[in-house]
């Protein structure tokens, strides 16, 4: 059997036993969407990719049972692009469908008036994480599963900014399977927040699952566009605040940059070996594999955020740029016809297409912290519709009017944010 080129970076036995299972092929058949927020007053938006606030709409009108919510905070403002997305939720709840929201701790500030709101409604349920204490970090998972059966994850907080003002990019997957998987993960985070407890959550998490969970080594098919086979699988952060049988993302995120052999572009708000938030020192791993990649031949491209330029990032962010074959561009979104927006008018995405074959999709930004004592989730896919639809929305950004390359010997100032 001629393998396809989709299936590239998989082993040879598990792309077999993959596509020798018919049975499950045939079963298998959910769609996978890659979906984009887009700043309102920019040239962004890649045609036919659809846009987040009209995806959530759509996942949160179909529920019928349950919809469970990670998010790092709610940050909503009457008649901005939140609100419908709320006011859905909320109806859906009044319909009789369970929802569970699991927020972070330290961003209570900007929650709490939706927090007093929908807390009020029947059939939601809320609880807070308080991660800083259990870890240093922070809930800066952004994901939701609607009924056991679709699961959304990206860079998109559940802020109207980031509907409207931010460039985000997000996926839209169809898949009981993996559905299950995200909420087992989402089940161990929602009881810590229940007793938050280390000792006990290290219990629970050695815990065998009761099910297939999908993971690097036990990955979905999904069927793309012209039957086109896609292989995906999740994978989490940190390890100390998940189930022991996930994915980990960091180490999944180095076996993608190390299997890119042409090109490698990466989108992400920042970027940096340099620990910020924990113990002071050097993060080896996304940088040892960075420069790497550079060494055998990899042409890398890299986009970050104009927030990036703070120091020391900035001077990491040089020592990058000063190799050959690495590019480092850095993107300044103009203000708003409406005038300035606290925290927005920014590049949120975090994701990465390794040629044009294998894609990451993530919640957190390429530092330290994220990976280490954050909880963040990721996918990771192979096949060349989504890699193909990822490329365009980076060279859009690559080649457009926003962004500078970033000269080591240059000196750039860092944005007004708030």
């Amino acid at each position: 059997m001629k393998l396809p080129k989709q299936v590239l970076g998989l082993s040879g036995l598990m792309v077999a036993v993959l596509l020798m299972a018919s049975s499950a092929w045939a079963a298998v058949i959910p769609s996978l969407q890659i979906v984009e927020s887009v700043p309102a007053d920019t040239v962004y938006g890649q045609p036919g990719v659809p846009r987040t606030q009209q995806v959530w709409l759509e996942m949160i009108r179909a529920a019928r049972t349950r919809i469970d919510i990670a998010a790092f905070y709610i940050a909503n403002q009457p008649g901005k692009a939140l609100q419908p997305v709320l006011d859905a939720l909320v109806a859906r709840a009044h319909a009789g469908v369970k929802v569970r929201i699991l927020l972070d701790q330290t961003f209570m500030r900007e929650s709490r008036p939706s927090y007093d709101w929908l807390r009020k409604v029947s059939n939601i349920a809320i609880r807070i994480l308080p991660v800083d204490k259990l870890t240093g970090g922070v809930l800066h998972a952004k994901y939701f599963i609607v009924d056991g059966k679709t699961v959304f994850v990206g860079s998109q907080n559940w802020d109207w900014r980031a509907l409207s003002q931010i460039h985000e990019i997000g996926v839209r997957i169809h898949n009981r399977r993996l559905a299950r998987t995200f909420e087992a993960v989402f089940e161990f985070d929602w009881r810590l927040a229940g007793d938050p407890s280390l000792p006990k959550a290290a219990k629970l998490a050695m815990r065998a699952p009761t099910f297939a969970p999908v993971t690097a080594g036990d990955p979905i098919i999904l069927r793309g566009a012209h039957d086109a086979p896609l292989i995906a699988f999740p994978a989490f952060s940190p390890t100390s605040m998940s189930p022991h049988w996930v994915s980990t993302e960091q180490p999944e995120l180095v076996r993608l940059i190390e299997s890119a052999q042409h090109i490698l572009r990466i989108q992400v708000m920042t970027l940096s070996a340099l620990v910020h938030y924990g113990p002071k020192g050097y993060w080896p791993a996304l940088d040892t594999a960075l420069r790497d990649a550079a060494a055998r031949g990899v042409k890398v491209q890299i986009i970050v955020a104009d927030w990036a330029l703070r120091r020391p990032m900035q001077a990491y962010l040089k020592s990058l740029a000063v190799l050959p074959g690495i590019t480092v561009k850095f993107s300044t979104l103009p203000q708003a016809s409406v005038g300035f927006i606290p925290y927005a008018r920014v590049e949120h995405c975090k994701y990465a297409v390794a040629d044009s074959r294998r894609v990451y999709i993530g919640t957190g930004n390429w530092q330290w912290s994220y990976f280490n004592n954050s909880i963040d989730a990721s996918v990771f896919i192979s096949g060349t519709g989504p890699a193909r639809t990822l490329t365009r929305i980076f060279k859009r950004d690559w080649n457009g009017p926003y962004v500078t390359t970033l000269r080591p010997s240059g000196h750039y100032s860092p944005p007004r944010i708030r």
